[in-house]
């Protein structure tokens, strides 16, 4: 009887419990509404052509489909390129550069937005655009739940893409496309490989120079030994990159570990309409082959956490195998215990 009650409680605690899909703060939708300038009132973002110098006048509908009021942050976000590639759309100050400029500092937006059960509330702000911009300016609003957690980012639901429209629970995003007549500017570039022995890992420095959004860069890569014996290839999946950004794209070496020696990358493919091919040197030194083994040692360790969620899983499906094994000893011993109080009785 004891061992049942045990094990009927172990598989109550091995209920996963849910977030309730009805949460007030996850139930609301953002919608577009007509600008100057607008190119698509179905894109479900603003993508605009106007000039520098002008003031936008720009307008979202939030509406809220709870029974309860919603409270959210709004706030005016900037854009980088993720290193796996794709667009993330976020505010970092440190970032920022001296001689660009960024939608966080052209928007002047409500900081709070309440929106009661049922209704509809549109949210009017206003977008300066300097005199001296030029090219392509993207941000965005980022509208987030007050009950939201605090460490919720864009990077894990990233697939590579412009993300011009976002949503994940508790938050919405509407991405601000500004097109203005163009300057002259650097392009797209690839520059030089770096090997990283403490995750066997090799990056390519990847630049946007452009004041345009590349909507898809996508490729093949070869890294092959001095002697041109070919170690490793694959291919670059497509990836989007935000206007005048930079970054260190990681080669999938496909669990090939790199030895002391000298290699090249070879690396073909298109940024939208523009071809490239690059050929980068790199070496790994002695001391960084040294720093590949000792990881690989670290990683092979019998306590490693990847052998640890292993030991649980195998614990938990001999469980599952032997519960009705249990289950009928309990039983045989329950009856055997009820034969033995009978013939007492009957003594």
């Amino acid at each position: 009887m004891y061992l049942r009650v045990l094990i009927m409680c172990f598989m109550i605690l091995l209920i996963p419990f849910t977030v309730n899909a009805a949460d007030p703060a996850n139930d609301f939708d953002v919608k577009v509404l007509p600008a100057e300038g607008q190119h698509s009132f179905s894109e479900g973002y603003f993508h605009l052509d106007s000039e520098a110098g002008k003031t936008l006048s720009l307008d979202i509908r939030i509406t809220n489909k709870s029974g309860e009021p919603i409270n959210l942050y709004a706030q005016a976000v900037d854009t980088q390129t993720a290193d796996k590639g794709g667009i993330i759309y976020s505010l970092d100050e440190s970032s920022k550069e001296p001689d660009h400029h960024y939608l966080s500092d052209l928007i002047d937006i409500p900081e709070t937005v309440t929106v009661a059960p049922g209704a509809d509330e549109i949210i009017h702000f206003h977008l300066a655009i300097p005199s001296s911009a030029s090219g392509t300016l993207l941000g965005g609003i980022m509208l987030t739940s007050i009950d939201a957690p605090d460490d919720l980012s864009m990077e894990s639901l990233n697939k590579g893409g412009s993300n011009y429209t976002f949503e994940q629970p508790g938050q919405r995003l509407v991405a601000i496309k500004l097109n203005l007549p163009s300057k002259s500017a650097s392009g797209f570039s690839l520059g030089d490989a770096k090997f990283n022995p403490f995750e066997n890992q090799l990056a390519l420095k990847v630049n946007n120079g452009k004041s345009a959004v590349i909507e898809n860069v996508q490729g093949t890569y070869t890294v092959m030994d001095k002697d041109s014996e070919i170690l490793v290839s694959g291919v670059i999946k497509p990836f989007a990159m935000a206007p005048t950004s930079k970054i260190k794209f990681p080669v999938n070496l496909k669990g090939k570990t790199l030895e002391e020696g000298k290699y090249v990358l070879m690396v073909k493919g298109k940024a939208d309409e523009k071809e490239f091919f690059v050929e980068e040197k790199f070496t790994v030194t002695k001391s960084q082959e040294a720093g590949i083994v000792s990881e690989t040692e670290a990683a092979a360790s019998p306590f490693n956490r990847e052998n640890i969620s292993r030991t649980i899983a195998i614990a938990l499906v001999s469980l599952f195998l032997l519960l009705p094994l249990l289950l009928k000893f309990d039983k045989r011993n329950e009856k055997k215990n009820s034969l033995t109080f009978t013939e007492k009785n009957h003594m």
